[in-house]
């Protein structure tokens, strides 16, 4: 597939091997998840109160499980940011893009039910998002798509629940070329 990701979805049962996932599972229930954003909106935002986090360093044993995953995947990709996330049930749908070149969802723990799952939506001119696609919760499932693609927890919807993810943010690699070409770009501002 190499760097190929743009406008695609792939989903992954049994993403991690057992002995992996059980030791995923414990993970989370030692660590301390601290809110995501504490800074956005008024107090009492629905936001403050859906998003937590804690996030894993290159060292983690999971960062590096996934890592080692995705090879397969032939992406030529470096890491960005890896973290362990518990949302819990929303107000209203949450479409959003994200800055990273190829998103690594695994759902860890949850209710597995359609509605813990995550939504891919179409915007239109108007900035209104119609749900195009979804993916139902299923513990141990990954979902590796384009973050360009609008995205959401349907955790807004009746019947869902809390739920502990991972999230991995990848960016591409860039090839010899891209890099002299950043190079040659920059030592020709510093000319100007």
């Amino acid at each position: 597939m190499n760097n190929d990701i743009k406008d695609h979805v792939i989903v992954k049962d049994n993403f991690f091997r057992d002995e992996i996932y059980k030791e995923l599972l414990l993970d989370i229930h030692r660590l301390i998840f601290k809110n995501r954003y504490p800074d956005v909106g008024k107090k009492g935002d629905y936001v403050n109160k859906t998003y937590f986090h804690v996030k894993l360093n290159l060292d983690h044993f999971a960062v590096k499980e996934v890592s080692k995953i995705l090879k397969d995947y032939k992406f030529n990709l470096s890491n960005m940011e890896h973290s362990y996330i518990l949302t819990t049930k929303h107000e209203k749908p949450t479409p959003h893009v994200d800055v990273s070149d190829v998103n690594c969802l695994v759902y860890i723990e949850g209710n597995n039910v359609l509605n813990n799952g995550t939504g891919f939506y179409d915007s239109n001119y108007k900035n209104d998002y119609d749900i195009n696609n979804f993916i139902g919760f299923k513990e141990n499932r990954a979902i590796i798509f384009d973050p360009k693609i609008y995205h959401g927890s349907l955790q807004f919807n009746e019947g869902s629940g809390k739920r502990f993810a991972m999230a991995n943010f990848f960016k591409f690699k860039k090839n010899k070329e891209e890099k002299e070409d950043e190079e040659y770009l920059k030592e020709l501002k510093e000319k100007l």
